[in-house]
Parts: C-alpha cells; sequence; structure tokens
C-alpha cells in the first residue's frame, strides 16, 4: 500500500547538502515524492511503502549531512498524491523565516585533494569548495540560502560548475560557493595603496612567501583581514606590533601541519581533535622550544597557534611546511575585525606593506575563534568562526529577546521559542566604529533569524554603551542585569540548571546592586534571582577604572587598606604622594572587591607588572611566574568575616605577600602561593555555604577563569569536596558569554 508523509525538518539544514542527501537516500529505497528549501528549514514529500518511509525518516534523523544539525522534525500523514518519481524543487518562501546558517569550517578533504591534484580543473583554485567545507555564515545574505541571497550572487557559474551543481550525485549539489577559476571570485595582490601588483595565483604564492620573510601582509580570509609577517623574524613581528600599538598582547601563529607543530609545542589528545576539527580554531598551546621569536608572545610560554583552514592558507606553506607565520586579525586596538576591502586600505594603510584581497563581499566579519584545554576539558577565549551562528537549545520562551552583552569582549544574543544564537565576537564598543558595526550586525541577525525582539535585556552598568544602546529602544520592554548573575545565568543555561546553586563569578569589574564594583562574588543563584552570600574585603581603585593601566596605583591602595609600610614599594614619590592623597581621601577612587583586580595590585607589589597595555596582562603575567613554581605546594590560610554576608580577608593576603617579601621569598614562589590562596579560600567558602543553604552544585565563570592555574585549583579541590562542578564550554567564561546569562533571567523575569 502506498503512504504519503510530510516532514518538516528544522534547525541547520541549510547549505549542508541535506537536499542532495534526503534525495539520495528517497531514491535509494525507492520513494517517490520532493525536498526543498523554505523559509523554515527543509520540507520533504515521502511516498511509497510504510516501512521504506520509515527507515528513511530514520536515515535523515540519525544521519544527517556532516554540517547539518537537526532541531526538529514534524511528521504529518497525507492522502497518496501520486508522485511519480522523487525531485528537488526550487526554494520557497513561507510566511515564518526559522533556518539556521551553518557557520564557516574548514576545506574538507576532498576539496583539499582537487585543490594540489594537477590533473584537476580546481588545481590551485582558493576557492575550492563543497557541500561539506568552507564559507556559509560570512556569506549569507539572506534566507533561504540560495545563490541569489549570498556573496555568490555577482558570479553566474560557468556550464561545467552548473552541471555539478544541478546534479544531485555530485557532492557540490547546490553548494551555493560553487565556483572555478573561469568564472568565480580570484585573488590580487596589492600595494598599501591599493595599486595591483600581481593577479596570477601562483606568481602571488610565490611573491608572497618572498614578501613575508621582511614584511607585514594584511591577507583577507573568511570571515576578514589578518595580519601577517613571519613569526621568527625579530625585526618583523616588532614592528608589526609598533605600527598596530600593540605592545604585549599575544599574536597567533599559523603553521603547516600537526606533524611540525609538535617539534615545538606541546599538544594533548584533546588539543590535537581541536587543532584539526572542521571548526579549526586558535589552540593555545605550551611552548617547549624557542622557535618562534619572544616577540609573539612576550614573557608567555603559551602561545595561540592554529592549522589552515583555506585553500590559501595550505598554499602559504607549499614551498617551506616549516614556514611560521603570524596570523593575528587586523583591528585597531581591540575593535571588531576589519572585513570591508575599502575600510582594510583605509585603516590598515599605514601597518601593511601588502595586501591580498579578492573580489567576493565579506557580508559577515568573524575573527578566528580562541580555545584553551585544562585537564582535557576546551574552554573559549574568543567564540566566533567555525562556531557561530550555531544555536543553543534553551527553555521556552514567551518573548523575543535581545540581550545585548557587555561592553568588553561583546557578543549580543537573540532568543525566539526555544532557541538562542550568540553572535560572534564583536571585541570592545569603545569607538564609534564598534559602536556602527553592533548596530548593523544586530540588524543583520534579527534579519536573517526573523527575531523581532520584544525585550531586550541589558547590564546594569549605566555607563555600557550596550545599556544606553538598549534604552534608546523606547518602546521596548528593558530587564537591567547584574553582570555576575548574567555570569552564572550563563551556565545554569548551558547545563539546563534550574535549582539554585553556588555561582563564583571572579572577573575585573562588574556594577553591583549597591552600586560599586563587585568582581569577587560568590552567589546562591538561579535564573531568576541571586543571593550575594560571599566576596573579598573591599580596597580603593584610585582613579576609577583608568587605574587598570597602571596596576601599581592598585597595589599601593592594597598595602595602604592593609596598613602595611609601603615605603619600600613604588619609588615615583610625587606622583605615589598623589595616589594617597586619592585614596586617604576617596576623591575618585571607587570602591572594589574585583579579583581581577587584586591581580593586577599584588602583581604590581611583586614587581612583574607597574605598567600595562592591554587588559589582564598584569594577571596574565603573574600567572607566568606563578607557573615557574607551580610545584610550591606551600598554602597560607585567608580568613573569613562573618558580616552581613562572608568576606574574604583582602587585607591579610597582602599582609601574606608582604612578609614573604621580607624573608626573601623568590618572587615565583610568591605568585603560586598567591593562586593557591585564592584558591584554598574560594574552596573553603563555598564549603560554608553549602553547610547554610544545602546546595552541592557549583558553577564557575568570569573572565579570571582564563587563569589555567586558578581553574584547575578549583574545579578539582571543589570535586575532591564532593560538589557537582559545572563550567561554561559552549561560551567564553568571559563577557562573551553573559548575554546568554541576560536571556535566562529576562526570560523568568518577563512581565506579560
Amino acid at each position: 500500500m502506498t503512504h504519503h508523509y510530510h516532514i518538516q525538518v528544522k534547525g541547520i539544514v541549510q547549505g549542508v547538502g541535506f537536499r542532495p542527501f534526503v534525495y539520495n537516500v528517497a531514491v535509494s529505497h525507492n520513494l517517490c515524492g520532493s525536498v526543498s528549501n523554505d523559509t523554515e528549514g527543509v520540507t520533504i514529500h515521502l511516498e511509497g511503502p510504510e516501512e521504506a518511509i520509515k527507515q528513511c525518516v530514520d536515515i535523515i534523523r540519525n544521519n544527517p549531512p556532516p554540517l547539518a544539525q537537526i532541531i526538529d522534525i514534524k511528521i504529518t500523514k497525507l492522502p497518496p498524491n501520486g508522485f511519480k518519481s522523487f525531485t528537488i524543487l526550487q526554494s520557497t518562501t513561507t510566511g515564518t523565516r526559522d533556518v539556521f546558517i551553518p557557520p564557516d569550517v574548514a576545506i574538507c578533504h576532498e576539496c583539499l585533494e582537487d585543490f594540489f591534484d594537477v590533473h584537476n580543473r580546481r588545481y590551485h583554485y582558493p576557492f575550492t569548495t563543497c557541500t561539506h567545507c568552507g564559507p556559509r555564515f560570512s556569506i549569507i545574505d539572506d534566507i533561504p540560502y540560495d545563490r541569489d541571497n549570498t556573496a555568490m550572487k555577482p558570479f553566474s557559474m560557468c556550464p561545467q560548475c552548473y552541471e555539478e551543481y544541478t546534479n544531485p550525485h555530485n557532492r557540490r549539489f547546490h553548494t551555493q560557493p560553487n565556483a572555478c577559476p573561469q568564472c568565480g571570485p580570484h585573488i590580487v595582490l596589492c600595494d598599501s595603496s591599493g595599486k595591483v601588483i600581481q593577479s596570477q595565483f601562483d606568481a602571488i604564492i610565490s611573491q608572497l612567501q618572498t614578501i613575508l620573510k621582511h614584511h607585514i601582509v594584511a591577507l583577507k580570509s573568511v570571515g576578514g583581514y589578518h595580519l601577517a609577517c613571519d613569526a621568527t623574524n625579530d625585526h618583523c613581528v616588532n614592528l608589526l606590533r609598533m605600527r598596530k600599538g600593540r605592545p604585549f598582547k599575544p599574536f597567533a601563529i599559523m603553521v603547516s601541519s600537526l606533524q611540525f607543530l609538535e617539534t615545538f609545542c606541546l599538544v594533548t589528545q584533546k588539543e590535537k581533535e581541536l587543532l584539526l576539527s572542521k571548526e579549526r580554531p586558535i589552540v593555545l598551546l605550551k611552548l617547549q622550544k624557542d622557535i618562534v621569536s619572544p616577540y609573539v608572545a612576550p614573557g608567555l610560554t603559551y602561545i595561540g597557534v592554529m592549522l589552515p583552514y583555506t585553500p590559501f592558507q595550505h598554499m602559504l606553506f607549499s614551498s617551506n611546511d616549516e614556514s611560521i607565520y603570524v596570523m593575528t586579525s587586523a583591528n585597531i586596538s581591540d575593535e571588531p575585525i576589519i572585513y570591508n576591502d575599502d575600510d582594510a586600505f583605509e585603516r590598515l594603510g599605514t601597518i601593511a606593506d601588502y595586501f591580498v584581497t579578492y573580489n567576493r563581499q565579506i557580508l559577515s566579519h568573524t575573527d578566528d575563534s580562541v580555545v584553551y584545554v585544562v585537564d582535557e576539558k576546551p574552554y573559549f577565549v574568543r567564540r566566533s568562526r567555525g562556531y557561530v551562528p550555531a544555536p543553543i537549545f534553551i527553555k521556552e520562551t514567551p518573548l523575543h529577546i535581545l540581550a545585548t552583552g557587555g561592553d568588553l569582549k561583546n557578543s549580543f544574543a537573540l532568543a525566539r521559542n526555544n532557541v538562542a544564537i550568540v553572535s560572534q565576537f564583536l571585541g570592545d564598543l569603545a569607538t564609534p566604529w564598534g559602536n556602527d558595526l553592533y548596530r548593523k550586525t544586530i540588524a543583520h541577525f534579527c534579519k536573517i533569524f526573523d527575531v523581532k525582539p520584544k525585550l531586550i535585556a541589558h547590564d546594569m552598568h549605566p555607563n555600557y554603551f550596550t545599556t544606553m544602546f538598549a534604552q534608546e529602544q523606547t518602546t521596548l520592554q528593558t530587564v537591567a542585569v547584574q553582570h555576575h548573575h548574567a555570569h552564572i545565568a550563563s551556565v545554569c543555561q548551558e547545563h539546563s540548571i534550574e535549582e539554585p546553586i553556588i555561582g563564583i563569578a571572579y572577573d575585573g569589574t562588574g556594577y553591583g546592586t549597591d552600586h560599586t564594583l563587585w568582581g569577587s562574588e560568590l552567589l546562591i543563584a538561579d535564573t531568576k534571582e541571586f543571593i550575594r552570600a560571599a566576596h573579598f574585603d573591599y580596597f580603593g581603585l584610585p582613579g576609577g577604572e583608568h587605574a587598570i593601566k597602571d596596576p601599581w596605583k592598585i597595589g599601593l591602595s592594597l598595602l595602604m587598606t592593609s596598613s602595611v609600610d609601603d615605603s619600600t614599594f613604588f619609588t615615583q614619590k610625587q606622583e605615589k604622594e598623589f595616589v594617597k592623597e586619592i585614596v586617604y581621601k576617596t576623591i575618585n577612587c571607587p570602591a572594589t572587591c574585583s579579583i581581577g583586580r587584586l591581580f593586577d595590585g599584588v602583581a604590581a607589589i611583586l614587581g612583574v607588572a607597574h605598567h600595562i597595555s592591554t587588559e589582564a596582562e598584569a594577571a596574565m603575567l603573574l600567572e607566568e611566574k606563578a607557573l615557574e613554581a607551580i610545584k610550591d605546594t606551600t598554602v597560607f590560610e585567608v580568613p573569613i568575616k562573618q558580616e552581613q554576608t562572608l568576606v574574604i580577608d583582602t587585607a591579610h593576603i597582602i599582609q601574606e605577600i608582604v612578609n614573604m617579601i621580607e624573608l626573601h621569598v623568590p618572587v615565583a614562589a610568591i605568585a603560586m602561593r598567591f593562586h593557591r590562596a585564592i584558591a584554598e579560600v574560594t574552596i573553603t567558602t563555598a564549603c560554608k555555604l553549602r553547610e547554610h543553604y544545602s546546595i552541592n552544585k557549583v558553577a564557575l565563570s568570569g573572565g579570571v577563569f582564563h587563569n589555567r592555574i586558578l581553574l584547575h585549583l578549583i574545579t578539582t579541590g571543589l570535586a575532591k569536596k564532593s560538589f557537582d562542578v559545572y563550567t561554561p564550554h559552549k561560551l567564553p567564561c568571559n563577557d562573551g558569554g553573559i548575554a546568554l546569562g541576560q536571556i535566562a533571567i529576562a526570560r523568568e523575569n518577563i512581565h506579560v
């Protein structure tokens, strides 16, 4: 008997070869019907014997194409339609837009073989791709995912490409960026003024391999421009630092292969998996051998490394597979990556000596994602290319929500129904250029994901750009969310935890409900509300957040708060007296309890960092110093005072550090003991809270947990005390993850 079923598939099902996959499965089961894209996903009609239809649906559900992610399948039985064959129909538009866009991923092995096969018509064609690899999110303008809605619209396929595109048995069937040297985009090499020097690909590569030895080059990649140079050339790397105004912040490097990488870096199994994954993130690895310039990551033993993910990048290593290139995001300071060609020549012309660009637009910028591994578990520093805009499943929300995120390391998020979409990394929102791009990116996401926000969740900080942006939307309901509550709620959301937990939020600074600067919070929280149960003691922040660039001022304030003789510290007498007066009189000296600022101050007291150029520099150098004494297991106790909340005695920590300095304990040992003291008092405080609140689940979040030593000591220490420990893995623990927490909190506090 003939049966007919209508099947609606939602999720990441466009741009991933889903229609040809369904076609081949249906035909192999002798079924008739059709498959098509629409603005809700993929619509399938299957007609034939019921058992064959059931087998077909099982394969679709359980073994979809590698880049697909099925969110929902709805199956409806209909009267037989009399289909004579199985066909792939043209895309249609329905009243609902419910499609999710696949991320950009690395070139697949088959396409790489085509690229290096001298007999293949795509030999050395840098835009070689197929259904299973290449650009997606970065080239999509709208849905459904058809060529006319992508940056490939200006490029008409040649007969050979069109034959592949229309052949259901070809792996390039309906691959929207499908192209070849005859009909697709092409690359050019330019000087810094934009004048074309070379347009023949092999000649470009040949010249580039020579140029990169002594010059800085802006390279247009999948989601934006990179700045590249020889990572073993001290002069080149230093020149890039000088031109970019980036004296400390580490550069990422790119190498040809895992095999070569293992000759100078320690690589664990999990790190190997990440390096070789289709997402190809930057992975922070421990250097084992001095092979790159020390100026790539000044004073640090961990370095960001990635493997090639585009045909062009693979070609860079064709003449020397032991080349090492700096491959850092092309931006100014911590702004978003530059991806528009006109912006690139205008804003990078004084940094790059040469440009390699191509004539296909990047419609959505994406930095390289950055991850690190602790105890063989992966953590994000930056979530972007390869991962965005994959959906995150959440509890059903009755309204469409926009969460604006924070002002540093910004990512915003949208939510509708039971799905949240967290944006790519947007950087710091401190410039008009960054603000403008933020607005444009939100508008683009709202369009392609069909979100019409009725509620905006934002940080409580009144001076954040993201707060002011939310307040501009006067027709919409807004919810102000406390910063550290958002950190913890994000972890709860990721792990589907609904009951109250102990949330440990350690970061730089966040605006507290008492209008002070928090940053060392132990909360009793769920996704609706929180109690501030414990924190470190307060100290003054002289000059406010401007003191972050001068950690010695924070160090001096900590010494004063601890009633320690500061006469032997910080010898710049005139400025020192001025800072002391600010602290004494509390003039522009807000109170903070931030762990991040505590790390800054301790780094200064130990002489590790007096002035810094980028956020977390002092803390990173302090961690680096502690790594030198990682085997020092000495711990000093830190008192916990019982006030309205539990208060950890910050002054005692400083007194212990000064005592060790006076006893001539090595700086590395003091740094390590400081880390251990923070971890031990955190665990002790969590135990006290468990006893009082009868809660055994603990969530960790906040940028301070990028510190490998602290993350390891606290997670393993809590586990030894039989806590259930939850950490963020789908999103960064820094402010790049708080938008998801803002959504969770806003959803629980909606007034409809």
